[in-house]
This record gives C-alpha cells, structure tokens and sequence, in this order.
C-alpha cells in the first residue's frame, strides 16, 4: 500500500502528514537499495577485494543494516511470518557453523571467517525479508529488483568491452561475482520479481531486452535455461493480451539472437589464435539445444559422489560446509542434506511446496518467482547462502500469505467509556 500523495484539495494538516509519509517511504527505500543492491549484485566485497573502498565491508553492512531496521520501524511494518519462517534453514546452517562447529572450513584461513560470512549473509537475508514487511513493500521490492538486474547486467558489458576483468573463467563474462554463473541467477530471479509486481508489459519487455545479453555473454548453461523457462511462462501468461505484440518481438530478436550467437562464437572462443574447446562447445550446445552436451559429466560425477555422501550420514549430516567445500555436488538438496541431514531439505522443499499450493490456490498469484525458485534447485548448490533467492521468495510469501501481525511502538489511547447516569427516577 503506497502513502498517498498530496493534493491541493487536502487540509493544510494532511498534506504535511501526507508529505510526511512519502519522505519516509523515500527514505526507507534508499536505506534498502543501500543495503540490498552492493549485496545482491556482490559489489562490495568485489570493491573491497579491488581496494577501491576505504572501509571494510564489515562496517557498511552494519551501517546500513541499522538505518534499514530503523526505517522499518517508522514505516509500519506488518509481519508475514511464512516469509519468516523459511529462514529456518539459513539460521540452522549458521548455528551449526557457529556452536557445534561439526566440520571446520579452512578455505578462507580459518573457521571463523566462514562462519562470520554465513552470520552476514543471514543478516542481509533477514533484513531484506523485514524491508519486505513494511506498507510500501511493492516499491521497495521493484525498485531493488530493477536496479540490481540493471547494474547485474551493466556490470557483465563493463567486462565485455574490455574495461577491466572480473571473471575466473576466461571466455566466460562474470561481472561483481567473479563466477559465470551467479549473474543469470541474480538477473532472471530480479526479473521473476519484475514480472510480478508490474504489470506494464511493454516496460518488462524493454528490460528483458537490456539483460538478456548479459546472460548470454555469461555462457551459463544452466542460467540461460531457467531464463529461457521463466520467458516462455511470461510469454504465455501475456501471450492473449499482447499476441500481435508477441509477433513482433519474435521478428525482431530472432535476427538478433542470430548475430549475437555469431558475436559470441568469434569473441568467446578465441584465446590468441588458438579456440578455446570447452567455450565452442558449451556456446554450440547452448544454441543448437543440445541437452546431451549442455549436460556436464563432471557435475553427474559430483551429484552421484554427493549423494552418497548423504547416505553415508543421512540423518544428521556431516556439518555446514562439507556440501560446498568437500563434494560439491551442484545441487541444493543434495548439499543440504550433506551439510545438516535430513530435516534441512524437508523444511527446505517443505516452505517451497506450501507457497506453491498456495499460488495454484489464488491462480498463480507469484508463479513467475516460484519458476527461478524451483528451477535452480539442480543448478546450485549456494543459493540458500544469497539474499536474492530469499528476496524473490520473500515477494512470493507477501503475494500468498495475507496474515500479518502488525508492530507498532505504542499502543493506541483506549477511548474512555462515558460517565454513568443514573435512570431520571418517575
């Protein structure tokens, strides 16, 4: 619910306290994208890496985790405790880093590191699901979603053009990440968000048409897939209001699609004067649609290790870490399973479930966020770890759920009950 604006027909009085509610929802808004855009795009640790940031990323993530928990209590916020409630998983994974320290993780000098990058990550986490629990909730979530898929995707064309390197991989764009593939992850969950919440077609349309090279240029098989899946359930869920519309687009980005398969194979698979093998094949399987090459062997070799890894402790798992450090299994479930046992995917696949019982039940209300949430499952192995999954999920718990539990800092003034008279006696 937005704050209603001023107009001139309004008294003097509610003007001001129109003017009033507008200036806080700005300023909650800009506490959020402080917070969530360097986070969810991984901007700032990305500067602090380069040195370009005279401060610690440590002390800007507490900084603007403060004035956005401030904001949010100045804002009226409403609770949606299923948004809550799926944090679970995170928090458990935390707590077993932090107190039973059941496997130690050394990969960034010592265990306490990691754990204070997953307490990090769950804070950011929790807060984006609290900036989500405020009356403008819509605003903020799209205005965090549009910018961190605009400068996801700047970021990717930055490094194309050759301004500076950010990837491991090279041949393959990675932008702030470092990694190939976390950009198509962050860009087609911030437009799941998009898709959601704003209806002007034509505007989505021109947004799709700024990213979708940068996910391209990323080379990310399992990326382009869950964006082309999510597109196709755009394109039909549209495909009767804006048919001629859909013609049109169709005619202008297949030529498109063309050249820039042709850009892409003389750019990415060239190193010198020698072709890069894995990139010509990985480019030739993306658009021929070869799924038996867009398959890797090596991550069938990784799941199949994961999962008996899994069984070898099924119940309580060896503990957070072993699934991303030691098996790598490229799955979710496996890697939670690995890391907490058997409750971390049941409550997982639990809250994923009931929000989608709940969409099918209000006529896939928040579809298009369910299509990344589920689709990445057997892509990842990390994403419980980012505050844009959460935040995606966070949208879809709102549209779902219409329970809240409303915080307030006082409590309103009880209306005194009038004064007894007595009966006029005959």
């Amino acid at each position: 619910m937005n704050a209603a604006p001023a107009t001139p027909m309004m008294p003097a009085f509610m003007q001001i306290a129109a003017k009033r509610r507008e200036r806080m929802v700005k300023l909650l808004i800009f506490a959020a994208l402080a917070l969530l855009v360097p986070a969810m795009t991984k901007a700032l640790y990305w500067a602090d890496g380069a040195g370009v940031i005279p401060f610690k990323p440590r002390d800007y993530t507490l900084l603007t985790l403060a004035a956005a928990g401030v904001m949010v209590l100045l804002n009226k916020p409403s609770i949606c405790p299923p948004a809550f409630l799926m944090l679970i998983v995170p928090l458990l994974r935390v707590l077993d880093a932090a107190f039973l320290q059941r496997f130690t993780i050394t990969a960034l000098g010592d265990h306490s590191v990691v754990v204070m990058s997953l307490l990090s990550n769950f804070l950011v986490t929790f807060t984006t699901v609290l900036l989500l629990s405020t009356e403008p909730w819509r605003r903020v979530a799209m205005w965090a979603a549009v910018c961190t898929a605009l400068l996801s995707a700047g970021c990717v064309y930055y490094e194309w053009m050759g301004f500076r390197v950010f990837t491991r991989i090279p041949g393959r764009m990675a932008g702030f990440p470092d990694d190939p593939n976390d950009p198509p992850i962050i860009i087609t969950l911030m437009l799941s968000v998009i898709f959601t919440l704003n209806p002007r077609f034509w505007w989505n349309v021109a947004l799709v048409g700024f990213v979708s090279p940068a996910i391209a240029l990323t080379l990310s098989r399992s990326g382009m897939a869950v964006f082309s899946c999510l597109m196709l359930c755009y394109i039909v869920g549209n495909l009767r209001q804006h048919f001629m519309g859909m013609l049109l687009i169709v005619a202008i980005s297949v030529p498109l699609a063309i050249g820039g398969v042709a850009i892409l194979e003389q750019t990415s698979t060239k190193v010198g004067i020698m072709t890069n093998k894995d990139t010509a094949d990985r480019l030739k399987a993306i658009y021929e649609l070869d799924f038996e090459r867009i398959k890797s062997p090596e991550r069938g070799k990784d799941l199949q290790d994961g999962w008996e890894a899994a069984g070898k402790k099924p119940l309580w798992g060896h503990g957070t870490g072993a699934g991303t450090s030691i098996w790598k299994p490229h799955n979710q479930i496996v890697s939670l399973w690995i890391d907490i046992g058997v409750i971390g995917p049941l409550l997982y696949i639990s809250g994923l479930l009931l929000l989608t019982l709940r969409s099918f039940m209000l006529k896939l209300r928040g579809f298009y966020c369910l299509v990344p949430l589920w689709l990445f499952i057997p892509c990842s192995q990390i994403i419980i770890e980012s505050p844009h999954y959460w935040f995606a999920a966070a949208v879809c718990c709102n549209l779902v759920y219409k329970g809240r539990f409303r915080l307030v800092l006082a409590a309103p003034a009880k209306a005194q009950a009038p004064p007894h008279r007595p009966l006029p006696q005959p």
